[in-house]
C-alpha cells in the first residue's frame, strides 16, 4: 500500500471522527434546548395547587381590606357624632353665659316695678329716681352688648348710608342738611365689620321751603 493511500485513509478517519464529534455536540445542544423549553413551560404555567394558593392569598387580602374599610367608616361616624356633641355643648355653654349676664338686668326691672300695679296707669312716687333707675338698667344692657363685642352704629347727624341705615321716611329739618340722618327710630348694631341690624332712621330733606 502506498504512502498516499495510507494518508488518504487517515484523513478520512479524521474527518469521520470530526463528523461524529459534531453530531454529538449538536445532539447535546438540542437536548439542552429541549430541557430549557420544558423548564420555561413549567415556569409560565403554574400548577393547580399554586393557583389555589394564590386565590386563597388574594381572598385573605380582600377580607383584610374590607375589615379595614368597615373600621374606618365606624371611626369616622364616631368622630362626626363626637364633634356634633362637642359643638352642641359649646353652643349651650355660650348661650348660658350670654343669658346669665341678663339676670341682674331682670332683677333691676323687677325692683323698679315692684310697687306698680299689674294693670292700669301708674305714676312712680319718685319719677326722677325711677328715670335714673331706667337709665342705669339701659346702661347695664349696653355694657352686656359691649362685652359681647357689639357696637351701636353711628347715625344721627351723619350722612345717610344705605349700608348702615334703613330710611323709614324723609322729612324736612331746619338744621340738618339734606341726605343726613335727622333722627334715629331704632339703634343699629354691628360686630366688627358685620352688620347685625341696620339703624332705622329718618332722613332730612333739608330746611323746608
Amino acid at each position: 500500500m502506498s504512502d498516499e493511500t495510507i494518508k488518504s485513509a487517515a484523513e478520512l478517519a479524521a474527518e469521520r471522527a470530526e463528523q461524529v464529534q459534531a453530531e454529538q455536540v449538536a445532539e447535546a445542544a438540542n437536548a439542552e434546548t429541549l430541557s430549557s423549553t420544558g423548564e420555561a413551560a413549567s415556569t409560565s404555567e403554574p400548577t393547580l395547587a399554586e393557583l389555589h394558593q394564590k386565590i386563597a392569598s388574594l381572598t385573605e387580602e380582600l377580607e383584610a381590606a374590607k375589615d379595614k374599610s368597615v373600621r374606618l367608616v365606624a371611626e369616622f361616624d364616631n368622630f362626626r357624632k363626637r364633634n356634633a356633641r362637642d359643638y352642641g355643648e359649646m353652643l349651650d355653654a355660650a348661650q348660658a353665659k350670654a343669658v346669665s349676664a341678663l339676670f341682674p338686668v331682670v332683677d333691676n326691672f323687677e325692683r323698679a316695678f315692684q310697687e306698680a300695679p299689674t294693670e292700669g296707669d301708674w305714676t312712680p312716687a319718685d319719677p326722677a329716681g325711677f328715670a335714673k333707675g331706667m337709665r342705669l338698667i339701659r346702661d347695664g344692657i349696653r355694657k352686656i352688648l359691649s362685652d359681647a363685642g357689639l357696637e351701636p352704629i353711628a347715625a344721627e347727624g351723619n350722612p345717610f348710608d344705605p349700608n348702615l341705615h334703613d330710611a323709614l321716611t324723609q322729612m324736612a329739618h331746619p338744621t340738618v342738611p339734606a341726605d343726613h340722618v335727622s333722627a334715629v327710630h331704632a339703634v343699629g348694631w354691628k360686630k366688627g365689620d358685620k352688620i347685625l341690624r341696620h339703624a332705622q332712621v329718618i332722613v332730612s330733606s333739608g330746611p323746608a321751603t
